[in-house]
């Protein structure tokens, strides 16, 4: 009995929550996995638009035992974004407190491309590189690639976190977002979109689904989401230019 206690304990996902302190006012408290943290909150700021630039960033600091980052910026935050603080889950993005700045800066006109045969190739190959995910099963994993190669990889137990990790992580090497496509595990969301946007992804990959509204905004910001791509047919559901085919019988497009 107490082998298999043992066995299970290690098996287990870890979640705590985090702080995240800007500017000597606490923003929000993440539900996440307590690793890779400077490039949570890096991935994080910048997504919801409160920095621009890593250059935005005077000073920032993590501290995983006492679960705590402090973040100091040269631009001031106004009062309305503190006021909106709250506990993000780790099944739950932030979604619920983005602002329309997000939403007003044009559609996405990229004109890259990618072969679907890539996109699937670049997704098994997450999957193998996804150590924690293949340890456990209950984490989830984004990565960026250049259509090539997979160039950053991060895991957490929330999505949101994941996908926030990467960014952080592309924002330290100064990548050029315009150029690159970001791959999840998990299901893709309004707020999930809204990083794309930010951001300035063209193109979101998955192995699962979106929502209606993630497609909604999608559609209107010039935003390429796959889903399914593993699966036999994988789903384009908007903006279809950007993937390529040799065998179209073998992708389904849902926007007609």
């Amino acid at each position: 009995m107490s082998e298999n206690i043992i066995k299970r304990k290690s098996n287990i996902c870890e979640e705590a929550p985090v702080d995240l302190i800007l500017n000597g006012q606490k923003l929000v408290t993440f539900m996440c996995t307590p690793m890779n943290l400077k490039e949570l909150a890096l991935g994080h700021l910048y997504s919801r638009g409160l920095i621009k630039k890593t250059q935005d960033v005077l000073t920032l600091a993590a501290c995983e035992d006492m679960k705590k980052i402090y973040v100091i910026t040269s631009n001031k935050i106004v009062d309305e974004e503190y006021s909106i603080s709250s506990v993000l889950t780790s099944s739950c993005g932030s979604g619920t407190i983005f602002t329309e700045r997000l939403v007003n800066g044009g559609k996405n006109d990229s004109v890259y491309t990618i072969t679907v045969e890539k996109l699937k190739g670049l997704s098994v190959e997450m999957l193998k590189k996804a150590e924690l995910y293949k340890k456990m099963g209950g984490m989830h994993c984004a990565c960026l690639s250049d259509g090539n190669k997979i160039a950053i990889l991060r895991e957490d137990v929330g999505r949101h976190n994941a996908v926030d990790k990467v960014i952080g992580k592309a924002l330290f090497q100064e990548i050029d977002f315009s150029k690159a496509l970001i791959f999840t595990t998990g299901r893709i969301s309004l707020d999930m979109v809204l990083k794309a946007v930010a951001a300035g992804f063209p193109i979101i990959v998955s192995r699962s689904i979106p929502t209606n509204l993630a497609l909604d905004l999608a559609d209107e910001l010039g935003i390429t989401i796959v889903g399914r791509v593993v699966s036999s047919q994988p789903i384009v559901y908007t903006h279809r230019q950007r993937i390529i085919c040799e065998f179209e019988h073998n992708l389904v497009n849902e926007c007609m």
